[in-house]
């Protein structure tokens, strides 16, 4: 596998001593991309919130600030980048903020019904069925719950070309924006609504388990 396969393999699943130093270099490459999408929604001071593929824990410790009256917790299927996102909120895991397990999208070890919103920043990708992932990512949100897909690329894109070497390297999924919204629609959640950043080749999609105005 040459260097960019490896360094996308690891980007889905860090794993050792390089997949630590990954997840860590994570924490600041997708601060940007993460605040811009962040600025789509908002999030309720006492919301109970979860963070799918949480990484090093830079977003999750956000999501807590946001949050500060309720609680954020962070699934990772990479037991390093969760022993990385543990360390770097150890305070606010003390305090009962925030708590990080191990675990896929697949299978979450969380009842029906618990959070009002769940993130995903950059990890679709690499979800092994995202149709049935996402009807998984459902049944763990409240009734009036919202989910957000953040990523930093897209099918239909100024950087096709750039993102299509990346997908066929990494073995990666990438969806347009139809893709998005038929596949959501299709997983049970009526409410899509996709904002891109066309320059930067950034797309954002909001969706929710009610129709609006319900």
């Amino acid at each position: 596998m040459n260097l960019l396969g490896r360094l996308l393999s690891q980007s889905g699943k860090p794993r050792g001593r390089f997949g630590r130093f990954l997840v860590r270099g994570m924490n600041f490459g997708h601060a940007g991309l993460t605040r811009w999408g962040l600025t789509k929604v908002e999030i309720s001071e006492n919301a109970t919130v979860l963070d799918i593929g949480c990484g090093g824990g830079r977003t999750l410790k956000r999501l807590a600030s946001l949050a500060r009256l309720g609680k954020a917790i962070g699934i990772d299927y990479s037991k390093d980048a969760v022993t990385v996102a543990r360390k770097s909120n150890q305070r606010l895991i003390d305090s009962g903020r925030i708590e990080v397990v191990h675990g896929s999208v697949s299978s979450m070890p969380f009842q029906d019904a618990t959070y009002d919103f769940v993130l995903a920043v950059e990890t679709y990708y690499f979800w092994p069925d995202i149709a049935e992932d996402l009807v998984e990512v459902r049944r763990v949100m409240k009734p009036s719950g919202q989910l957000v897909i953040i990523a930093g690329m897209y099918r239909g894109s100024r950087f096709d070309k750039r993102n299509e070497r990346l997908i066929r390297a990494g073995g990666m999924r990438c969806f347009s924006v139809q893709e998005f919204e038929e596949t959501f629609k299709d997983a049970g959640f009526p409410t899509v609504v996709v904002t891109v950043a066309p320059r930067k080749g950034w797309i954002c999609v909001i969706s929710g388990l009610k129709f609006n105005g319900d």
